[in-house]
């Protein structure tokens, strides 16, 4: 209805072509990740190995109660609200319901085994921390979620040697989904949370994580050492999540993430370097 556009319409395709023009020839084909682990495979010296655990989705429900229905027809099941089954089939048990968010216990318990058995050099944790009664949750609450699981595992681990980097869900922020881009530094449970970070990322990752939520850190390991020249980049997937209002209203690149990003991985590729990237859910629907 109008006599021109009045507006530029912006592409995937058109994005991948200007940042891939001056890369080298051997990542066009869109293989360079498979020919580099058939390279690792047929190499007659193997190099050494880390071994990182990731967790994401621990859900827990400070409300749980062993006893209590499981099967309620609702998102949160194993509560005092659904009454005790007379049926022993259909009562929670210690460590979980089958339609339940989790115990506090299971996530302690899997964290000591985590520490005893599995003995990890790298602990990957993408967030999603607080239970499901989305409908009447608060800032407030989902923020105690991640600060009760960042104190869990800050005490299970404890002086352990284990290298942990956090990144939070979109049930880390509130209404769930949601986070407005608009501004920076105002999003209520990331900047009442982030501080508890700060041992495993450090000051200058917290200062910047707080405007928006995404961070870039070098690549620590166990004892002290770094990866030269390497990152961990812990990504916000809200920026590219479909049921985020916000976003609606900041459709080129909110809170800059992807521009910021693109600077990032430039700076590393020029110095040789590699990038790890820790997210909660897949960035998709550009």
């Amino acid at each position: 209805m109008c006599p021109r556009p009045e507006f530029e319409k912006l592409t995937f395709q058109d994005f991948q072509t200007r940042v891939l023009a001056d890369k080298p020839a051997q990542i066009l084909n869109d293989d360079y990740t498979n020919n580099l682990y058939a390279e690792i495979r047929n190499d007659p010296n193997p190099r050494p190995t880390l071994k990182a655990v990731h967790m994401s989705d621990p859900h827990i429900d400070l409300e749980y109660k062993e006893g209590t229905l499981w099967k309620c027809g609702s998102y949160t099941c194993c509560r005092e609200e659904w009454g005790y089954p007379s049926d022993p089939t259909l009562a929670a048990g210690k460590w979980g319901g089958y339609e339940c968010d989790l115990p506090r216990d299971t996530l302690l318990n899997m964290l000591e085994h985590v520490k005893e058995v599995q003995q990890p050099d790298l602990f990957f944790w993408t967030g999603d921390n607080s239970a499901h009664n989305v409908w009447s949750n608060t800032n407030e609450e989902v923020t105690e979620y991640t600060l009760q699981i960042t104190s869990a595992i800050q005490y299970t681990f404890g002086d352990d040697d284990i290298i942990v980097y956090p990144i939070q869900g979109n049930h880390d922020t509130w209404p769930v989904n949601v986070e407005d881009f608009s501004a920076p530094g105002i999003n209520y449970p990331i900047n009442h949370f982030k501080d508890s970070w700060t041992q495993w990322i450090g000051q200058e990752a917290i200062d910047k994580f707080g405007e928006y939520g995404y961070y870039s850190v070098p690549f620590k390991l166990p004892g002290g050492k770094v990866l030269e020249n390497s990152k961990i980049i812990g990504f916000n997937s809200q920026t590219a999540n479909d049921q985020n209002w916000w976003i609606l209203g900041e459709r080129n690149d909110p809170g800059n993430q992807i521009a910021w990003l693109e600077a990032e991985l430039a700076e590393t590729e020029a110095a040789g370097g590699f990038v790890y990237i820790i997210a909660h859910i897949q960035p998709y629907n550009f």
